[in-house]
């Protein structure tokens, strides 16, 4: 990870900036809106929720500020969803170059050789992601619908979104070691076979890794709960550093496992 010191700081930058602007969306149009929710420990009734959903979906359709608000986010999701193919782009041409014995700054002629491709892994990637909730949809519908009166009925949603998230990460895993072997030239086809032969520790590093994200998300929760104010406002913005950096390593280290198959010494 020597190497890539400087992606890192890019990129804590990159999503300090990121964090700033969905501050700012979320404290001007979220917070306004969750104000006026009608919630039962603040005397609201299941008549005065119902109304707040009702007037909602009528807001989403009709109300201008609304629909400003909802097409500014989703342009802010689409250009994060745009250049985070190109981020992976140029770390994955870092890697390469550092097998090599190379030394330089190989980022961002990564992010220009092999950006559209990767953006083109994405977007399978994508479609596959979408894919199943044409199926778990329908019988997701009436679960959200009743949660609305009785929020219990949403924890029969968790099977279903569990079964996604799965999915989605072995989806996730087999199309970035296609990425590996595209971005090296030694094909993708090959990588997918190292994928599924080393997909026991390939899991085991990821469950480590994210168990460490997700240890860091639990530490931002706790401080603003029991330790609000400066030190959680503090804690929060250097945040980004250490979760940026267990991403990056979980990409270094599945490059690895992919290198001891595909190039074994």
């Amino acid at each position: 990870m020597k190497e890539q010191l400087y992606i890192l700081i890019l990129l804590f930058i990159y999503r300090l900036f990121w964090g700033y602007f969905m501050y700012k969306f979320v404290k001007s149009a979220v917070v306004p809106v969750l104000l006026r929710y009608p919630d039962q420990h603040a005397g609201g009734s299941g008549m005065g929720r119902l109304l707040y959903y009702v007037e909602g979906q009528f807001a989403l359709g009709n109300n201008p500020a609304v629909q400003h608000w909802l097409w500014m986010l989703l342009a802010l999701s689409a250009a994060r969803l745009l250049i985070s193919p190109f981020i992976r782009a140029g770390l994955l041409h870092e890697l390469h170059q550092e097998r090599k014995g190379e030394r330089g700054m190989f980022f961002f002629p990564g992010m220009r050789l092999y950006g559209l491709p990767v953006m083109l892994f994405s977007l399978i990637e994508w479609v596959l992601a979408v894919l199943p909730l044409y199926w778990l949809f329908p019988k997701m519908y009436n679960l959200l619908l009743s949660g609305i009166l009785d929020y219990r009925q949403l924890l029969k949603l968790a099977p279903y979104i569990l079964a996604w998230l799965i999915y989605l990460f072995f989806i996730r895993k087999l199309l970035l070691y296609m990425q590996f072997g595209y971005t090296a030239g030694t094909g993708i086809l090959p990588s997918l076979l190292v994928c599924l032969k080393v997909i026991v520790p390939s899991v085991g590093l990821s469950l480590v890794l994210g168990a460490c994200g997700l240890v860091m998300m639990l530490v931002c929760g706790a401080t603003a709960l029991l330790c609000p104010g400066l030190p959680a406002f503090l804690l929060r913005q250097f945040s980004p550093l250490p979760t940026t950096l267990f991403k990056m390593w979980g990409i270094a280290a599945q490059y690895h496992l992919w290198c001891s198959k595909t190039f074994p010494q």
